[in-house]
């Protein structure tokens, strides 16, 4: 293919206009725009690029006039005594992107012919400095000056002869002060990890500064008493969007101003923490989950206990309105089990000693023992029939795990906890082969479960005699599923299904390239049961990506 060449670009001579407004021409709009280096003359901002795919022109510029192209309504800095061709001269206007010429409209008492002509001077000379010079936009300057910092504090180690020898703390201290000097009222106490900074704000005068909190108008001030009205009665927290507020006060809280613009105020009433200890009992047993801390919010109308054992398991949270009345919420979550493998779950064997505890004596309860001032109290438990939904969580939690962690032993990789989510399929799947591993598994079937569909060709009609001969008795069925193993794609082992004693039911297809075929159902009656059974000594297989697409 030859190689393509350039088009020179077309020039427009300038012409006679044919409209009331002296327009620059496409000249001298090309001139505006490379001597203002493609950067608009007030703000900087690249004004024309490609777009993302590359197809086209992106443009936010335009060349402005300094002394209005018409005269009439609207026209800002008009000068009737300008010719036709000093308003459509080089020298008349100014590359801005499309907001700054906006603006620099709206505000004309401020943006003078003097002040933009002055302010187009100034941007050719910042734009010649750029000639030769890679750019760089704001958030590579950002990644740029990080980049440095990491440099030095790499150099600042290496220089001290080994990371143990680098004072670290020192890094934050320096932080800590430049912060502490903003207000000598706090002491500002600076938490540092790779991703976040905590900052502690303690106060170190007596009594405490006062800071004040100035809402925008009258709407924000009044949901902020409600709000606060509300936790002093039940003790929840307020929050309130930094947008509708103002601190006032202390030089420090005004810092804060500036840098939680769109962010949200929580105000949280202090709680009491408790010692506590989580017990499963019954009328006959006890067994104790786990020892824990509980926190203790009270207001004037209602108080409430709350708080998580084993890592989050179990949640819990209990309001008291009155001596008689109590709401006790508990939860099982097993979030924490993400990221860890089938054979190490955290806290899994006292979790599975719980589950053991329920099956044994199914009148169970969830007793939560606190100590308050000094002596152990136990909380309102309720009856063991406040209970049944949340056991029957805790036993689908655990005999799910124990099918899965038989399957997970049986593949040679250690596969690990990647998605909670499970299809009700998968999930069939896995407590089937669980006890395949075991042993062949007998089942009934349920009268009218379908079991098989098959096409019956008519050349091979002998197939309907076979069917109903009493001498066919049984249908075997064979497949190796793959299923999403808890976000690891597996293939289980061969499985035969066989079942014994079925009806069948033929049917004709409405489709026309099934005009010269018969269909039959094969379904379950009362006299049918299967067996089902796995190719001895053949494991389950971590599949790759296309072993999924071509399976």
């Amino acid at each position: 293919m030859a190689p393509r060449k350039n088009r020179a670009p077309k020039v427009v001579e300038e012409g006679i206009s044919v409209s009331t407004r002296d327009d620059f021409s496409d000249v001298t709009k090309i001139e505006l725009l490379v001597r203002a280096a493609n950067l608009c003359s007030r703000c900087h901002v690249f004004t024309i690029g490609s777009t993302d795919a590359g197809d086209r022109k992106n443009s936010i510029g335009v060349a402005a006039h300094i002394c209005a192209a018409a005269s009439g309504p609207g026209a800002k800095r008009y000068d009737p005594n300008q010719t036709k061709a000093q308003r459509r001269h080089f020298d008349n206007g100014i590359w801005m992107c499309y907001s700054c010429s906006k603006l620099i409209d709206n505000e004309e008492t401020f943006h003078t012919e003097a002040h933009l002509r002055e302010m187009k001077a100034r941007h050719q000379v910042y734009a010649s400095r750029w000639v030769g010079v890679v750019p760089m936009a704001p958030f590579e300057a950002k990644s740029e000056i990080r980049a440095g910092i990491l440099d030095a504090t790499h150099f600042l180690i290496t220089k001290a002869g080994s990371p143990a020898n680098f004072d670290v703390s020192a890094v934050v201290e320096g932080y800590e002060e430049s912060i502490n000097s903003i207000d000598p009222n706090f002491k500002v106490v600076v938490t540092a990890t790779s991703g976040s900074a905590v900052h502690n704000l303690i106060p170190v005068t007596h009594p405490a500064p006062e800071i004040q909190i100035v809402f925008n108008d009258d709407e924000a001030n009044a949901s902020a008493d409600q709000a606060w009205q509300i936790m002093t009665e039940v003790g929840e927290p307020i929050h309130i969007p930094t947008k509708d507020f103002k601190f006032v006060g202390s030089k420090l809280f005004e810092h804060l101003n500036e840098v939680i613009v769109g962010g949200i105020l929580t105000l949280t009433p202090s709680k009491r923490r408790l010692e506590t200890c989580i017990y499963f009992v019954s009328d006959d047993a006890e067994f104790e989950l786990a020892a824990t801390e509980s926190f203790m919010g009270k207001g004037s109308k209602q108080f409430d206990i709350e708080g998580a054992a084993l890592d989050g398991f179990l949640t819990y949270r209990y309001f008291i309105h009155d001596r008689y009345k109590v709401d006790a919420t508990y939860t099982f979550d097993v979030a924490g089990w993400l990221g860890q493998p089938f054979n190490n779950l955290k806290h899994y064997h006292r979790i599975k000693r719980a589950y053991d505890f329920v099956v044994k004596y199914p009148k169970s309860r969830i007793s939560v023992e606190i100590v308050l001032n000094g002596e152990p109290m136990r909380l309102w438990d309720g009856t063991y029939g406040d209970y049944t939904e949340i056991f029957a969580r805790l036993k689908k939690i655990v005999e799910v795990a124990e099918c899965s962690r038989i399957i997970a032993s049986k593949i040679p990789e250690q596969l690990r906890l990647k998605t909670l989510d499970l299809t009700l399929q998968d999930e069939r799947y896995i407590e089937l082969y669980a006890q395949l591993f075991k042993g062949d598994v007998i089942r009934k079937l349920d009268y009218g479960e379908s079991i098989f569909t098959a096409r019956i060709d008519e050349k091979e009609s002998k197939a309907i005699k076979v069917f109903c001969s009493e001498e066919q008795t049984e249908v075997t069925i064979a497949k190796s599923p793959i299923i999403d193993f808890f976000g690891n794609i597996i293939r289980l082992p061969r499985m035969s299904k066989k079942v014994s004693r079925f009806d069948i039911v033929f049917f004709s297809s409405i489709r026309k390239e099934d005009w010269q075929s018969l269909w039959c159902i094969g379904r379950a009656n009362h006299s049918s049961d299967s067996v089902i059974s796995i190719v001895p000594d053949e494991l389950p297989l971590l599949c790759d990506d296309e072993e999924v697409i071509h399976g």
